[in-house]
């Protein structure tokens, strides 16, 4: 349990930061735009990268707390068994998915420190970063829900 409150953590503040960081950057290179007589370079990039970041810290915590959009409409039409059937396999797809994704980011990720970005000259495991944090957290929280309803299911 401790692990998965100090991961919704991360996962909030990163989302915060990141977002924040994100509204300046653009903001910053708005007013650049029609103020000065020079638009930094480096704020296109900034604002891509941040904006990335914010979808991978959010991503985690929207699942957690169900805020994925699925077809409600297909859902309520069919039988309790195969809603039953439904919300136990989503949560394995899920796990599988983005479980895979985490694996095969880690070589990306390892890439990533032979690569630097164009403007800013940051070094790319940075950026990469960003898919393995999105992999690693939607699959904790997939593993929860899924022994969640596992134990649901039995009883």
């Amino acid at each position: 349990m401790r692990v998965k409150i100090l991961l919704s953590r991360f996962l909030k503040y990163g989302t915060l930061l990141t977002s924040g960081g994100f509204i300046l950057a653009v903001s910053l290179q708005i007013f650049a735009r029609f103020f000065l007589s020079d638009v930094p370079p480096w704020t296109e990039e900034a604002s891509r990268v941040l904006f990335i970041y914010a979808i991978a810290f959010a991503s985690g915590l929207a699942y957690r707390g169900n805020y994925f959009v699925y077809l409600e409409a297909v859902y309520a039409g069919l039988s309790p068994a195969t809603k039953k059937t439904i919300d136990l396999i989503s949560p394995i797809l899920s796990l599988v998915l983005f479980g895979t994704c985490a694996y095969f980011s880690l070589t990306m990720v390892k890439m990533g420190f032979d690569e630097y970005s164009p403007s800013m000259q940051i070094i790319m495991f940075g950026p990469f970063l960003s898919i393995l944090i999105l992999s690693v957290s939607i699959s904790y929280f997939s593993l929860i829900d899924l022994l969640n309803k596992i134990k649901f299911w039995k009883s």
